[in-house]
């Protein structure tokens, strides 16, 4: 009886070992898994955080080119605005010159017949 009882205790202590060896082989690989997904999730936090930067300078680029783009087409409007109300004065001025050019000839004419 004594010596099933050692073997018993023997056996008992072999099992808690063994598990306690299975425990501490499982803990080891959750830890190598936990950090391979940490890893893994920086990998990704700088892929993203590339590629959301990239996003933000071709947005700035672009925000850049289309100011550029604008103010050039508000110089080219100005230009021709200012091109255009030079000939409008220049018209103005020759029709006013004509009117009054006529009205003068228009008064010689009763200067003359008045005479």
């Amino acid at each position: 009886m004594k010596t099933i009882m050692m073997l018993a205790c023997a056996l008992a202590l072999s099992l808690t070992a063994a598990s306690a060896q299975d425990t501490k082989e499982n803990a080891k690989e959750t830890v190598r898994q936990a950090g391979r997904t940490a890893d893994a999730a920086g990998d990704k936090i700088g892929r993203e955080t590339r590629k959301t930067s990239r996003k933000v300078a071709n947005a700035a680029e672009n925000t850049a080119e289309d100011v550029k783009d604008g103010t050039k087409r508000a110089g080219r409007k100005v230009s021709r605005a200012a091109e255009n109300t030079k000939e409008d004065v220049k018209d103005g001025t020759n029709r006013s010159l004509n009117k009054a050019e006529r009205n003068l000839k228009k008064t010689e004419r009763k200067l003359d017949n008045s005479k």
